[in-house]
């Protein structure tokens, strides 16, 4: 490594199972919220970072190397590292949540039938409290 460019790596805070059985599920659970993360990158109705979140929660518990892996990733490490340290949010990724699931919402008002727009108001509702969970969080 040249001197201009210092490694710095973040070490886990990890809280392993001791049952085999429980590490392999969270590990098989990792790369399944891992997964469905990387599409929720690929189609808009898809949320990723909540997915990639769960992923670090079940690595955390279950292998060292692939939370180790995931907080120093290139493009998720920094998202991870600073929920996992002070649950904090970007405000760009609050924004953007909020302006999707929006959309989202307004899309379902639009595309339902009268008869089952009641769901339209359920998913307003939830998508409501998310974006002042995500509002009451602190900017990273």
């Amino acid at each position: 490594m040249s001197n201009n460019k210092k490694a710095f790596y973040h070490r886990p805070k990890t809280n392993q199972s001791k049952s085999p059985m429980m590490r392999w599920t969270f590990v098989t659970l990792g790369w399944i919220f891992f997964v469905l993360g990387i599409i929720g990158i690929l189609l808009p109705v898809m949320p990723t970072a909540p997915f990639i979140l769960l992923a670090a929660g079940c690595w955390a518990r279950s292998s060292k190397r692939f939370h180790f892996w995931l907080i120093n990733h290139k493009y998720f490490g920094k998202f991870v590292r600073d929920w996992e340290e002070s649950h904090a949010v970007p405000l760009y990724a609050k924004c953007l949540a909020t302006v999707m699931m929006a959309a989202s919402t307004a899309m379902l008002f639009y595309r339902l039938p009268t008869d089952m727009m009641w769901i339209a108001w359920l998913v307003a509702a939830v998508c409501s409290g998310v974006a002042i969970y995500l509002f009451r969080l602190p900017n990273a």
